[in-house]
């Protein structure tokens, strides 16, 4: 992240995902899903990992025993 970006998301940046496809991960979203149901730990960046659990999330692929979601990072 930039460091002179407040929001968190600047032009610099690469964006977090490119269509279905998480950016620098080789993954679309759905396999992410699949990855984190199977107990796995895909190389995401805390943007992308709120994604991928939001989507989990909304296509109630995931029982709520069996993951954690990533706690919100409160610093930059």
């Amino acid at each position: 992240m930039s460091e002179d970006c407040d929001s968190g998301v600047c032009g610099a940046d690469v964006p977090a995902v490119i269509g279905s496809v998480l950016t620098g991960t080789g993954l679309t979203i759905a396999q992410a899903v699949a990855a984190l149901e199977r107990g796995e730990e895909p190389p995401l960046t805390p943007v992308q990992r709120r994604i991928v659990e939001e989507r989990a999330l909304q296509t109630g692929c995931r029982e709520r025993s069996s993951f954690t979601p990533a706690k919100a990072s409160t610093t930059r």
